[in-house]
């Protein structure tokens, strides 16, 4: 068959048979740091409050103190003992406003005119049903980009201890501060690129920390892009590598990464291998390279590509979904969506290209409205959520900052 390199004027089958293409339905929203979020297996809770603008966090700290051992017949302590009697009911208690997410399309009346991308121009589509399909693009593009600011939100809670309320604030009454420890975020001594550096003793100083401070054990580390590429062509870790009599470092068919990082790996990360450091830590390792476009349009990583998270998988790490910011719905409002878009508020579909959607995502989570314009011409959808990701275990996490 010959094929001809000039472009035929578009007819009924490049209208009609061939699928339209979009973009859109390609680019799949991740959520790796979603996934240490309430998570049920590791105490984790999903509340949600849609008529409470404030929310309580009750941080409670730990110690793994001796019990005493005092002489027998004794009726009280010796003067200077340093063991103090136990209180069980202090805590820190972190009370914030929900923050708000809004995204905002209008469809106007002229717009259902026109035929649609893929559409059959002799199908005889109803304005109807063209305002159906406007409102279903708009409906997936603010999901989209609502379940990207959850990752963001994430991502900071992780790295930082912290989550803004307004995106790039640097003001302390706008960030919800979970109170980690200061010591939980450091920098090495010597970047990894630096034959003289010890990204070992390093990792095994953040598994200390989160032993000692979180109470926890630390079993699996993310990079950034440049810290893995470091971290592989350090010297001493080529070294461990090679020494598979041990098998410190691996992943394969035979040593596969666990169940219990499947929720990880379905939102995004990727799995590189398993670690045993020289202190007997054994680590899983993640790196993850997802990016999100930022409000100047420049392709930016959820996960600095020079930092290093150390963290427990089994960390509780709770989410909790705020109300709207609208009056409450009538009876006619809800008909008028009804009408409009042939479902009840609430019962949109969320879209099929999130990452780990199953585990990630509940409709619950979203606020969905719209409203007319007085003239009759235009259609407001609004999409609201009113979300904090809060890492309520928080020393269970260090971070690792600026290791190339």
């Amino acid at each position: 068959m010959n094929f001809s390199t000039t472009p035929l004027a578009t007819d009924i089958y490049s209208r009609f048979f061939t699928d339209t293409f979009d973009e859109r339905e390609v680019v799949a929203v991740s959520t790796g740091f979603q996934a240490f979020f309430g998570r049920p297996e590791a105490g984790g809770r999903t509340l949600y409050s849609p008529d409470a603008a404030v929310v309580d966090i009750d941080i409670i700290r730990a110690n793994e103190r001796l019990a005493a051992l005092i002489p027998r017949g004794s009726q009280t302590r010796t003067i200077g003992d340093l063991q103090k009697d136990t209180i069980q009911t202090r805590f820190s208690d972190i009370n914030r406003v929900y923050p708000l997410i809004e995204e905002m399309g209008n469809i106007d009346a002229n717009q259902l005119l026109g035929r649609m991308q893929g559409e059959n121009p002799f199908s005889g589509r109803s304005r109807t049903d063209r305002l159906r399909m406007h409102a279903a693009e708009h409906h997936k593009e603010h999901v989209r980009r609502t379940v990207r600011t959850f990752e963001y939100l994430s991502s900071q809670s992780i790295l930082l201890g912290t989550m803004p309320a307004i995106l790039g604030t640097t003001d302390a009454n706008l960030t919800y501060d979970f109170l980690r420890a200061a010591t939980h975020n450091f920098t090495p001594t010597l970047v990894w690129t630096n034959a003289s550096s010890t990204p070992l003793v390093d990792l095994d100083e953040a598994c200390r920390l989160i032993r000692v401070d979180g109470h926890a054990k630390a079993d699996m580390v993310i990079f950034g892009e440049d810290a893995i590429n470091a971290f592989i062509k350090h010297a001493t870790v080529q070294a461990l590598a090679d020494n598979r009599r041990f098998e410190l470092i691996r992943v394969s068919n035979e040593s596969p990464v666990p169940e219990r990082f499947r929720r990880f790996v379905d939102g995004g990360m990727i799995p590189r291998g398993r670690l045993i450091t020289p202190k007997g830590y054994e680590l899983w390792l993640f790196s993850y390279n997802e990016v999100y476009t930022d409000s100047t349009g420049t392709a930016t990583d959820y996960m600095p590509v020079d930092d290093v998270i150390v963290a427990s998988s089994y960390a509780r790490c709770d989410r909790y979904f705020g109300p709207p910011e609208v009056l409450p719905n009538v009876p006619a409002k809800d008909a008028l969506y009804q009408d409009y878009f042939g479902f009840s508020p609430g019962m949109e579909p969320m879209p099929p290209n999130v990452k780990n959607a199953n585990a990630a995502l509940n409709p619950a989570m979203f606020y969905f409205d719209a409203y007319t314009s007085e003239n009759y011409k235009r259609i407001s959808l609004r999409t609201q959520a009113a979300p904090i990701f809060a890492t309520t275990q928080t020393d269970a996490f260090c971070t690792l900052e600026t290791v190339v």
